[in-house]
């Protein structure tokens, strides 16, 4: 197999997208060609990739608009691509629709991103979803619980699935060599002496920053802990949580940077990440990258966080209710952790060199 074809719903800056990605740049050397679809305007990341990896934008212009479908129809048709990589369902379900017919259809591979749906209508979207899948479909999981959660919700046969946790770029993510702490702080009026808990995730509802900043409050008042959130990122709810941080009393110690180029700085100059999802989140790669960084986690007990967590030495697992996040925070900085300990556990297990290597052997890429 010597091409393949990526569709993916849009490109925005988030953890699935980085994911397409880092893969798609580690094959240039194995392929002969790699052709990326985004079906949305939405592509921030679209000048990440390769410059030898084709980019095409194939975005809707309403709900009953087929002239993309059409479009992606001609390209599979032209380019007889070796496998179609699909990230998450909705590329899944645009993929069966243009490939209809079609007397020889590559394999399909689904890279699954997501566990616990959002509400209801997306719940229904993929027991839909899930009836699409056929013999020659594999969904790729990113977790253990994932696939199990999956498989039993949807009833999807389990030998249609193959868990790859996510890994990251070991050459970017790692401890820092010189004092970083100062810079930072200084700029953002932070203490030198004070607790900084980091969050890096867009403003979106399932990422809970209205639960975080509600988990500050607590802190300060039952836990006795001045610490300050630094939320990296931006979003719809954005100006909301702005409103709700001043409504708690804690905008002195929140601080918003905004969506940020490189956010390891940001990491360097913290003492604990934190994730409070309440939904979707599977494998985060943004808190792999953090205790790359040597900062131990706090995260919400959902997807596959307790693979990735082990209580004490790298972190604490916790409820998405605030007074647990809260208590969770209060011990985590309370514990004397190694962030040598933590960044060589990333790299024993979550590295992108073994991520890589075992979506080759699932793809059937040979290295040259």
């Amino acid at each position: 197999m010597k091409s393949i074809l990526y569709v993916t719903p849009a490109l925005p800056v988030g953890g699935a997208e980085k994911f397409l990605v880092l893969l798609a740049n580690s094959l240039v050397n194995e392929l002969n060609k790699q052709i990326v679809v985004s079906l949305s305007h939405n592509n921030k990341l679209q000048n990440e990739f390769d410059k030898s990896i084709r980019f095409l934008v194939l975005p809707r212009f309403g709900k009953f608009d087929i002239a993309p479908l059409k479009s992606l129809r001609k390209l599979i048709k032209e380019e007889k691509p070796g496998v179609i990589f699909c990230l998450n369902f909705f590329s899944f379900f645009c993929i069966k629709l243009v490939t209809w017919g079609l007397q020889t259809k590559p394999p399909v591979v689904v890279s699954y991103h997501s566990t616990i749906p959002e509400n209801r209508k997306e719940h229904l979207l993929h027991k839909f979803y899930a009836r699409l899948i056929s013999k020659k479909d594999l969904v790729i999981t990113v977790s253990k619980n994932q696939e199990k959660y999956t498989a039993e919700k949807y009833q999807i046969s389990t030998d249609r699935f193959k868990t790859i946790h996510n890994g990251i770029d070991l050459a970017r993510w790692y401890l820092p060599g010189t004092d970083w702490t100062a810079g930072i702080r200084e700029q953002y009026g932070i203490p030198m002496d004070a607790s900084v808990i980091i969050m890096t995730a867009a403003f979106r509802p399932e990422k809970n920053h209205r639960g975080a900043i509600k988990s500050l409050r607590i802190l300060h008042s039952e836990h006795r802990k001045k610490a300050y959130l630094l939320f990296v990122g931006d979003g719809i709810l954005l100006e909301h949580c702005r409103e709700l941080a001043k409504e708690q009393n804690m905008q002195e110690f929140i601080i918003f940077t905004g969506s940020q180029q490189d956010v390891r700085p940001f990491y360097w100059a913290s003492d604990l990440f934190a994730l409070c999802s309440t939904s979707v989140e599977t494998f985060s790669i943004a808190a792999l990258e953090a205790m790359a960084c040597g900062l131990p986690a706090v995260l919400t007990n959902i997807g596959g966080a307790n693979e990735m967590i082990v209580t004490g030495l790298n972190g604490f697992l916790c409820d998405s209710d605030a007074a647990d996040i809260a208590l969770k925070w209060s011990t985590a900085l309370k514990t004397d952790f190694s962030p040598q300990w933590i960044h060589n556990h990333v790299r024993k297990n979550f590295s992108a060199a073994k991520m890589i290597k075992k979506y080759k052997e699932v793809l059937q890429i040979q290295s040259d």
